[in-house]
Order: C-alpha cells, then sequence, then structure tokens
C-alpha cells in the first residue's frame, strides 16, 4: 500500500491542558543498493527534487527524514542528499 499523506502513519497527542498534537512516526530506513545521491544546487526545494528523482512531488518528506532535515526551507547549496529506494519504504507500509 503506498501512503497517501504526510500523516498517514501518525498519531494523536493529548496534553492535560487539553491540547490535541498531530505526531508524525519517524521514518525506519535501511540503505538501498538503489538509493542515489543528490548534491543541493541553487533553487531546488526537496519537492523539485522528489519530482526528479520520482515523478512526483509527494514523496519530498521521505527524503526530509532519510536525511534528517528539520529546516526544510534552508537546504544548504552543495550539500549531498541520500534518495532513497522507495519500494523499500512503500513495502514497510504495508
Amino acid at each position: 500500500m503506498i501512503p497517501e499523506g504526510l500523516y498517514d502513519r501518525g498519531y494523536l497527542v493529548y496534553y492535560k491542558e487539553g491540547d490535541i498534537s498531530l505526531q508524525r512516526t519517524s521514518l525506519t530506513y535501511y540503505r538501498s543498493v538503489d538509493d542515489k545521491h543528490h548534491v543541493i544546487r541553487e533553487g531546488e526545494t526537496l519537492l523539485s527534487i522528489a519530482q526528479i528523482y520520482y515523478d512526483s512531488q509527494y514523496p519530498w518528506y521521505f527524503i526530509a527524514d532519510v536525511n534528517i532535515i528539520d529546516d526544510i526551507f534552508s537546504l544548504e547549496i552543495g550539500n549531498v542528499l541520500l534518495i532513497p529506494d522507495l519500494n523499500l519504504i512503500y513495502g514497510g507500509y504495508a
């Protein structure tokens, strides 16, 4: 089964004060021979990079999780990203 959204593996956290927060389960990923590497160029975003490798912007957050990117809006030019094999990730969602 292919996940449909960023919070498909999410869960709710209920706080004593009455607040509720939707949290997302972090991705567990094991390297594959089909992984790729990408050097970040000027003007690129995780969405544009996902489009290059997956023909869809949707899996951008898999790249963010695997590379432990906290601030997705400040990618550093020249850094190398691991582009994960989606077959292994999607297999983990079934």
